[in-house]
């Protein structure tokens, strides 16, 4: 069996992208496997569960399992993550926020280096809310840099408090409740707590990086990846209390000193001011971005040219395509 889940808070409007993008890769690349389908919502007010109750009614026939997982008033995102895992039924999963989109490749053809490696590590493609796919190859160097951070340096990096991981796959077996308790302590920070947590408990863990989109994430006003959202400053805090918890372990004097410098840069991050946010390159994580991209500078131009140019124009036409099937989907009789 594997496993979908889909987080969900407000997102009526796009939600069904992100369960037609589920529905396109069982009927594309699912022949003959069984599937769980798990929905979050945490506590939406906007209609969100009767569209993903509707949908979920309509498309029974793909999955052996449906869960949904609805609650009343709102406890976070590490809340409604922490819930959805502790009900997974595949050997494999995959985790896609409510306004995000499975992309138009074979998912399941990823998955399976997981019978090799314990992590997964892939990329992702963005785009803006009007369905433009984000094309500007420096936007990726953060995504592709996964390809040159592993073994004893993901570990190191990860020991910094540097935030070196992105859309990622792995082994459910690696989520023990020690990993469930450590996600609970935050509010926003559900995957990067989830990693930290991991690869302190696991410090020899395989991990590959593939570079092909998994998701389509799309930018909007609410991410927490807008220096503007409100989420923003409590993300950023939570970041700093990451630091601060992974430094309390930590016997080497060294890392110690740099997890401090690294928690201190959120302080920038934070900022109001563009001018004062720049001052967060002067920080661990782009200092070890800066030496790799200084080590493999062609290498990584390549595979941010690899990433985006044969690929933006088939995401931009599978978006339209998902656009045309929701707004048929909105147009059924309830």
């Amino acid at each position: 069996m594997f496993t979908f889940i889909v987080t969900c808070y407000n997102q009526a409007n796009v939600v069904l992208y992100a369960l037609e993008s589920i529905r396109f890769q069982i009927e594309q690349y699912g022949q003959g496997q069984d599937f769980q389908l798990l929905v979050t919502d945490d506590g939406s007010t906007d209609g969100s569960c009767r569209v993903i109750s509707q949908w979920m009614e309509q498309n029974q026939s793909l999955f052996g399992k449906m869960d949904r997982l609805f609650r009343r008033e709102n406890a976070g995102i590490c809340v409604n993550y922490v819930e959805a895992l502790r009900q997974v039924e595949g050997e494999h999963f995959m985790v896609l926020n409510g306004d995000d989109l499975l992309s138009p490749y074979n998912l399941f053809e990823i998955t399976r280096k997981l019978d090799t490696y314990d992590m997964v590590c892939t990329a992702f493609m963005k785009f803006t809310g009007h369905g433009e796919m984000i094309t500007t190859h420096q936007t990726y160097l953060e995504v592709v840099l996964q390809h040159f951070i592993r073994g004893k340096t993901l570990y190191n990096c990860i020991r910094m408090g540097c935030p070196v991981m992105g859309t990622a796959l792995f082994r459910r077996e690696l989520l023990t409740e020690e990993v469930f308790d450590f996600i609970l302590k935050f509010r926003t920070v559900n995957d990067r707590a989830c990693f930290q947590k991991i690869f302190e408990e696991n410090r020899e863990l395989k991990v590959c990086y593939v570079n092909r989109q998994i998701i389509l994430y799309r930018i909007s006003g609410g991410s927490v990846s807008n220096f503007n959202s409100p989420g923003r400053l409590l993300h950023n805090r939570e970041i700093a209390q990451l630091c601060r918890i992974g430094r309390k372990k930590e016997k080497s004097a060294l890392f110690r000193l740099v997890s401090v410098w690294q928690e201190k840069s959120v302080v920038f991050r934070s900022a109001n001011s563009r001018l004062v946010r720049l001052l967060r390159f002067c920080s661990p994580y782009f200092a070890v971005m800066f030496a790799l991209t200084v080590v493999h500078f062609r290498e990584i131009r390549q595979m941010e040219r690899d990433l985006v140019d044969p690929h933006w124009e088939d995401c931009t036409r599978y978006y339209q395509d998902m656009k045309v099937r929701c707004q048929q989907m909105e147009q059924m009789p309830i």
